[in-house]
Order: C-alpha cells, then structure tokens, then sequence
C-alpha cells in the first residue's frame, strides 16, 4: 500500500512540476498562440494532477481531455492564418527542457505501471504515459516550429506529430 501512495505522491509532484514550467513558459511567451498551446499542455497537466488525487483519495476518477493534439493542430493553422509566426528563438531551450520534462514522466509512469498490481492504477499509469508522450511530441513540433516556422507551417497535415 505504501508503494502505492508513494508512486500516487511523486505522480502528483510531478504533474505539479509540469504545470508550472508551463504556465511560466506561457508568461514569458510574446506569441499569443505559443501561450495558448502552452496553457492547453498546464491545463493537461492539471488533469493529469486530479486524476491521480482521486484515486489517493479513492473518489470517482475524471475524465482525461484527449484533445490535446487536434487543439494544438488548430492553433497553428490559427498562427499561420493571422500570420502569428513572431517568436522568441531563444525559446528553443525552454522547449527542449520541457520536453526532457515530458519524457521523464513517460518513462516514470511506464516503469511504475510494471510494478503496481493494482489495474486500475496500472491502466491509469499507461494511459497518463500515452498523455505525456503526445507531450513530447507537441513540443517537438513547436522545437522544430521554432526553428523553421515557414517549411513547418507548409505542412497542414503535421504529418510529424502523429496522434496515438
């Protein structure tokens, strides 16, 4: 049981560590479509947070927004119609930390979902873990926006950020 709370505790640390770096991302940020991708990731992680409080708190398990990717899709084309392609380069580094952010939740959540019995938990885990790698990759789309908005923008599709 004490494996349990301690995996549910870190899980919420981290989360909480998440939404911060992008809530502060988004502060700093200049590009009105940047803050918002970057609120929609903070707010991701919110969910995230409140999924693992209710099952510590053994109470009714909300839903996950799995939005994430066409919101962030619909974004973009928002950008590149208003021609909102004015970012900060330096930004790049914010990104990539996040992203290594991101991966180390991933990988967290899958190794932790190795060791639990519990399947609720389990499936939770696995599925928190598929959350944070569509992180990933939205942040790896906006590394490579960043440091080629006019080729990246040509594709409409975002053939480079798959949905799971």
């Amino acid at each position: 049981m004490r494996l349990f709370m301690n995996i549910l505790e870190y899980a919420m640390q981290v989360e909480k560590e998440g939404e911060a770096q992008y809530r502060e991302m988004a502060e700093r940020s200049n590009n009105p479509g940047m803050k918002k991708i970057l609120t929609e990731l903070a707010d991701s992680e919110v969910e995230h947070y409140n999924v693992f409080h209710a099952i510590m708190e053994n109470s009714n398990i909300p839903e996950i927004d799995e939005a994430i990717l066409p919101n962030v899709k619909k974004i973009f084309s928002g950008m590149k119609a208003d021609n909102g392609l004015e970012v900060d380069a330096n930004e790049i580094d914010m990104f990539r930390n996040a992203q290594k952010h991101e991966k180390t939740a991933q990988e967290f959540y899958l190794q932790k979902a190795e060791e639990v019995d519990a399947p609720s938990l389990k499936k939770m885990l696995l599925k928190i873990a598929e959350e944070e790698g569509k992180h990933y990759q939205v942040l790896g789309g906006l590394i490579d926006f960043l440091s080629r908005p006019e080729q990246w923008l040509e594709d409409a599709e975002w053939h480079h950020i798959e949905d799971y």
